[in-house]
């Protein structure tokens, strides 16, 4: 009963507000990781799933991004675009997901689980990770 005085008190309210907006954070942020349908992989994970052929590389960066270098081979889909061109992407090939830094490919990601894409991989840290694992980047 102390505690919930202590917490209800005037003087300590927004502390508890506070404290439970982060508590509720915290669960939501637990909640989602577990709910989400696709894998974070690294760069090393990135290359085990290119040894298989049935692999599509996707790379949702802008095309001005594009110049500085990509993944070879990557089918490249601006962000904007994804939606609009699910139709060309085969549901039945394993998917890798990339952008700069990994927070735009985990949204498509995410857009591709939702749309009944069963095997799809996000490049944790884009191509930034690939870069700094010192991984073959094609600029033409």
């Amino acid at each position: 009963m102390d505690i919930l005085e202590f917490l209800l008190n005037d003087n300590q309210i927004f502390t508890t507000i506070t404290l439970f907006v982060l508590v509720a954070l915290l669960i939501g942020s637990i909640v989602a990781d577990k709910l989400k349908k696709y894998e974070d992989v690294d760069a090393n994970g990135a290359v085990a799933l290119m040894d298989e052929k049935n692999l599509i590389v996707l790379d949702v960066r802008e095309a001005k991004e594009r110049k500085t270098g990509f993944i070879a081979n990557a089918v490249h889909i601006p962000l904007s675009q994804v939606k609009n061109k699910l139709g060309t992407l085969d549901k039945s090939k394993k998917v890798l997901v990339y952008c700069h830094r990994g927070s735009r490919s985990a949204h498509i990601s995410g857009l591709l689980t939702r749309n009944e894409f069963e095997q799809v991989y996000n490049l944790k840290g884009g191509i930034q990770a690939w870069k700094k694992a010192n991984l073959p980047i094609k600029t033409k």
